[in-house]
């Protein structure tokens, strides 16, 4: 049988794409992301599919819940996520098509984990860790209990290497990614990547001077920071964090004008502000789409809409 799983591209992503293909071995890897789900949903063809870390956007929640019960009737999909349901669809839209394993304040490789630990090598428990560890979603019973089975800094180590890794050109390619995925749900680790660990050192510098670029650059509107056009797209949550570090706000956000749209990454130092609900309102407003989690979330809004999108947000936040 023709398996598929789609997975979001970031550390958890590719860790619960990695635990899921520790299960499915002859599975076929593709990255997806929330605004364009809907897209490859469509596009993908198997008998099951795994759909892993993938957020629904308000803006298209209706047509993939619709998607997703057409979709049932020739495959089998099971859907792991720890995003909040948009409030246009309840879970039940999800659930009567799809066996939906949703929990909220967990990562997405920790759900895929629980849901196969009985079928896989028990040594694949690291994947998890690594992919709750890089979503800061470490604070849940399941990693208290195993964490200390094994040498956290190794663990932390990994980690490191796998998030700070990815951030350079050559391994920020699906292809580069889905040969990670490979290596991990063999039982190896992100170190044993060829080339992964001095690119994650690169990463490493480059972050270090990355501050000094928003400390130059970053400006202040209303309670938010904000940077804008960043020269190196993949350090866009350091580069919201730094602004709002800089100018001692407790949110920051970093912009990227990308063809008709603006991309927005958003991070919070200290905020009671649920980043992904804000997110998600503000740029439904200006016709885009929007959401992540209260710490860190991300919109695409049209372009020549960010001046209203940062009213709105910080009226939200007022």
């Amino acid at each position: 049988m023709k398996t598929v799983i789609l997975s979001h591209a970031d550390c958890d992503g590719i860790c619960s794409a990695a635990i899921a293909k520790a299960k499915f071995p002859d599975a076929d890897v593709f990255f997806t992301k929330p605004v364009s789900f809907l897209r490859d949903l469509q596009d993908t063809n198997a008998d099951i599919i795994i759909i892993a870390d993938i957020a629904i956007t308000r803006k298209d929640a209706k047509k993939i819940a619709e998607l997703l019960k057409i979709k049932s009737r020739t495959s089998k999909i099971s859907y792991f996520d720890h995003h909040k349901v948009p409030d246009v669809i309840s879970e039940a839209d999800i659930s009567s098509s799809a066996e939906y394993i949703h929990q909220l304040n967990v990562s997405a490789s920790e759900l895929v984990y629980r849901h196969y630990q009985n079928e896989i090598p028990r040594e694949r428990v690291w994947i998890a860790l690594y992919g709750a560890i890089g979503d800061y979603e470490d604070d849940t019973p399941f990693v208290h209990e195993r964490i200390i089975n094994w040498d956290r800094r190794a663990l932390y180590f990994e980690v490191s290497t796998l998030i700070l890794g990815i951030k350079n050109k050559q391994f920020a390619t699906y292809d580069a990614k889905r040969d990670i995925v490979e290596t991990l749900s063999l039982g190896k680790n992100p170190s044993d990547v060829p080339g992964l660990v001095r690119s994650a050192k690169e990463a490493v510098t480059r972050e270090f001077k990355l501050y000094d670029y928003v400390k130059q650059h970053a400006e202040k509107t209303g309670k938010i920071a904000v940077i804008r056009n960043l020269p190196n797209f993949g350090f866009r949550g350091p580069a919201a964090l730094f602004a709002a570090t800089v100018n001692n706000t407790d949110i920051g956000m970093m912009f990227i004008e990308r063809g008709d749209h603006t991309d927005v990454t958003a991070r919070k130092r200290n905020s009671s502000t649920e980043l992904n609900i804000m997110m998600e309102e503000c740029a439904d407003a200006v016709g885009g789409s929007g959401g992540g989690h209260p710490g860190a979330a991300g919109a695409r809004i049209p372009k020549g809409s960010m001046d209203k999108f940062m009213h709105l947000c910080n009226k939200y936040i007022s």
